[in-house]
């Protein structure tokens, strides 16, 4: 398989991608691989449409230029998101003992776990009246518990949060990929995100995904080589 598919998988994003820099991406790798092709990818693409960002455009449907910047920045947004919420989740689970879930033994083998009263009163038939009292009454106490460790962290606040921002990136995504691009850059943009979305682990070992992560290599490497030439004309008629 080529470079951009022989190392190890990595996470998709990664601490130093958030604190790219915008302008001329300099000091392009020379192998692109699975552990920088994402982080480099959005450096890219964040150099290449910041050199447009203050050209005027005409009127019409708003360019994949302008939508990548606010679909990455929300994406990156849902990313810490989701590190708080596995911060405070695994406080929460150290703090309590574990979700507020009760095993009921149902007969001599079968083991049941029960997440809400409702549960409980579903299952009273095959429980006697021992059983359904303490489960009642674990269930409230571990509830109880966790209600209290949450409010203190955080922790359902941090859901909701993850929550809205993978809604919001998805919305913003889904329609990045149906508009037309009108550029190199543009298309590199759409699959970076379409990968970011569908394959954010680049584990996806099925075709086209090894395809498509190879494609998107190239389109760096193309974007790379254009703008180059670019500076090259650029410095040629300040001559």
């Amino acid at each position: 398989m080529a470079d951009s598919e022989n190392s190890r998988t990595s996470p998709a994003i990664t601490r130093s991608e958030e604190n790219f820099e915008n302008g001329a991406l300099e000091n392009l790798p020379h192998v692109i691989n699975r552990r920088n092709l994402l982080p480099v990818a959005a450096r890219a693409l964040s150099a290449r449409f910041d050199e447009t960002r203050d050209q005027q455009r005409p009127s019409g449907p708003r360019p994949v230029k302008e939508m990548w910047p606010r679909w990455y920045a929300c994406h990156l947004q849902r990313v810490r998101a989701t590190r708080l919420r596995q911060k405070l989740e695994t406080k929460l689970l150290g703090e309590t003992g574990g979700a507020p879930i009760v095993e009921l033994r149902i007969g001599t083998e079968q083991i049941v776990p029960v997440h809400s009263f409702a549960d409980i009163n579903r299952l009273a038939p095959k429980l006697d009246a021992e059983q359904l009292s303490q489960a009642r009454v674990e269930l409230s106490r571990r509830r109880k518990r966790w209600k209290e460790a949450d409010q203190r962290l955080g922790y359902a606040a941090a859901v909701a949060q993850e929550q809205e921002l993978a809604h919001q990136a998805g919305i913003a995504g889904r329609v990045m990929r149906i508009t037309a691009p009108s550029s190199v850059a543009e298309v590199t943009a759409k699959l970076h995100c379409l990968i970011v979305m569908q394959d954010p682990g680049l584990k996806l070992e099925l075709t086209p995904w090894p395809e498509l992560r190879r494609l998107l290599r190239d389109l760096i490497r193309m974007e790379d080589r254009a703008g180059e030439t670019r500076d090259s004309n650029s410095s040629r008629e300040a001559c």
